[in-house]
């Protein structure tokens, strides 16, 4: 079944969450649901499978090529640390060593990858919405130029997030040597900054937030959605190569969908469009 929806785009029924239900689904439940739904949505939409061609074929290269590298150069002084230093059984050294480099690896690869292609989350993330009608929405309130990010943007916000994100996760990356707990943790701590970078030009467009500050409120009024929602991406887009193939254009199906959740709270979707809801129309009046 599809239902139309926005600017004409013909989406599964189930996707379309109707009035009251949208608004009566618990948050929470909703931001780790939302993975699954943007893996629906990038998979069903062979538009957006074939933006990622040249990145997956990217990533193969660069992850091998980091493998055979820190495989070479780090495993052994990893390896030293655990055994000599912190005296671990090396029934625990190597596979935490293991552990250690196929987290590393991927690291390596996800800042590669935003450096790279994060153009290409921009576009995934902006024609999610526009096919939500979300978009055709905010240029009917605010007019057809809606806002962007002046503090930086395009490959300037990339960069930007990525030399905030970078030293946040070296930092944390030792957490990374206690197996299952320390990926949880450091996925938890990196996860908000994830989001924030996901969804910094909707920030914009939604609320005229266009600076830093400014987004870091509205980022701290749903701390727990966007920590929540991050961990649960970063954790993914970790398991190698699979990870940076898919689930990296599929968290940005989820990030647009996530954003979508934010827009509920102003905005019912009612007779195939976006409406105000009655508290916001008085106060727009």
């Amino acid at each position: 079944y599809t239902a139309q929806v926005g600017s004409g785009g013909l989406v599964p029924y189930w996707f379309v969450w109707g009035g009251d239900s949208r608004l009566a689904m618990c948050r929470c439940c909703g931001v780790f649901t939302v993975h699954v739904r943007g893996l629906a949505y990038f998979l069903e939409r062979p538009a957006l499978i074939r933006m990622m061609i040249c990145p997956i074929l990217f990533t193969l290269v660069s992850t091998v090529a980091s493998l055979w590298i820190l495989i070479d150069t780090a495993l052994e002084p990893q390896k030293n640390v655990l055994a000599l230093r912190w005296h671990w059984p090396p029934w625990v050294v190597w596979p935490t060593v293991v552990l250690l480099i196929l987290t590393e690896v991927a690291v390596l690869n996800m800042v590669l990858f935003q450096v790279v292609f994060g153009f290409i989350q921009t576009k995934i993330f902006k024609s999610v919405l526009e096919e939500r009608g979300i978009l055709p929405s905010l240029r009917e309130e605010k007019g057809d130029e809606l806002a962007e990010v002046s503090c930086c943007s395009g490959l300037g916000l990339t960069i930007a997030f990525t030399l905030v994100r970078l030293p946040l996760m070296i930092m944390t990356l030792p957490l990374q040597g206690f197996p299952v707990a320390g990926q949880v943790a450091w996925c938890m701590l990196n996860g908000w900054l994830y989001t924030w970078e996901a969804t910094a030009d909707f920030i914009a467009m939604y609320e005229d937030r266009r600076s830093c500050p400014t987004q870091l409120a509205f980022v701290k009024e749903r701390r727990l959605e966007y920590t929540f929602f991050g961990a649960v991406a970063m954790g993914l887009e970790l398991i190698p190569f699979i990870g940076p193939w898919v689930f990296f254009a599929s968290n940005t199906c989820g990030a647009a969908l996530l954003a979508e959740s934010f827009f509920m709270e102003k905005h019912r979707f009612v007779g195939g469009k976006w409406q105000l809801t009655d508290s916001y129309e008085k106060l727009k009046g």
